[in-house]
């Protein structure tokens, strides 16, 4: 039942996105046709958004909120003539990505979604600066947005032993974005030589700082409560018998130890000759 209601909602979509296109096309609505189209995806994003504020639990909601919000916003600006250049295209990535971090900032278990939510907003700043950047310099926004990525992948689940991974391709990346960009930018030839120094130097005070994080902590002395005596000490765990030993105080009463008769020795046997021929007689006869 559930797909045909989503079959039905997506048909009439459809139909009604077509017939307003058509009409679009024909004239219809004149120099309004840009506006209403633009509203339309909104006005869809903003019910999205509304519902996603109202029921954060179902996080879903907030990707077609942000990404039609996007859309709609890109269409309404070419509308009114304002230019954004490369960055038109961006600023759908841009609404897509935002509806990723909501999902993150809402929904921290969830944490899968920073991947796609940093993917996009690297590539929407790659899309926006591909016309001022050279082949070095796109190289380098693209290899440090994605360590950028990993980095904050890790910063969030720090505490777990399953993202401990995230540190390997964020340092990577993050260090081939460095030196792409070096190589990029215009810099003078003794800071493009020496500019490892900083690497060396930054590995030489992580490397000491774990170090000092090991070092094991002082023993505090063990705090002995004091006894008044021996009375005041617990028994021993089994030592019940100690419980259950008659006051101080109480009478000594013994009973005198009874001794039991022996018992009554066995008979002695009869020793006498014995007649074979009469023990024979007496055994039973054979069926």
């Amino acid at each position: 039942m559930k797909r045909v209601t989503e079959a039905v909602g997506w048909g009439l979509f459809l139909f009604v996105a077509g017939v307003f296109l058509l009409l679009k096309n024909l004239g219809v609505f004149r120099e309004w046709g840009d506006l209403i189209w633009g509203a339309l995806f909104a006005v869809a994003g903003l019910g999205f958004l509304i519902w996603f504020i109202f029921g954060p639990a179902h996080w879903w909601r907030a990707i077609p909120a942000f990404t039609l919000l996007g859309i709609g916003g890109g269409i309404i600006m070419s509308w009114r003539n304002i230019e954004l250049g490369a960055w038109s295209a961006a600023l759908v990535l841009f609404g897509m990505a935002l509806g990723f971090w909501a999902i993150l900032l809402v929904r921290r278990e969830h944490w899968w979604s920073l991947v796609p939510a940093g993917v996009l907003t690297t590539v929407g700043v790659l899309l926006g600066l591909w016309d001022q950047l050279s082949q070095m310099g796109r190289l380098a926004i693209l290899f440090t947005g994605i360590g950028v990525m990993f980095l904050l992948l890790y910063a969030i689940r720090y505490d777990e032993h399953d993202a401990r991974w995230a540190s390997v391709p964020a340092g990577a990346l993050l260090l081939l974005g460095v030196v792409t960009l070096i190589n990029a930018l215009s810099l003078p030839a003794w800071l493009v030589s020496w500019w490892p120094i900083a690497l060396v130097i930054g590995g030489l005070l992580l490397v000491i700082l774990g170090f000092a994080a090991r070092r094991p902590a002082p023993l505090a002395p063990a705090v002995v409560p004091e006894m008044g005596g021996f009375e005041d000490m617990p028994p021993a765990p089994g030592a019940s018998v100690v419980t259950d030993l008659p006051p101080v105080d109480a009478p000594l009463v013994t009973e005198p130890h009874v001794i039991p008769p022996p018992a009554p020795a066995a008979p002695a046997a009869v020793e006498g000759d014995i007649d074979i021929y009469e023990v024979i007689k007496e055994q039973p006869p054979e069926e």
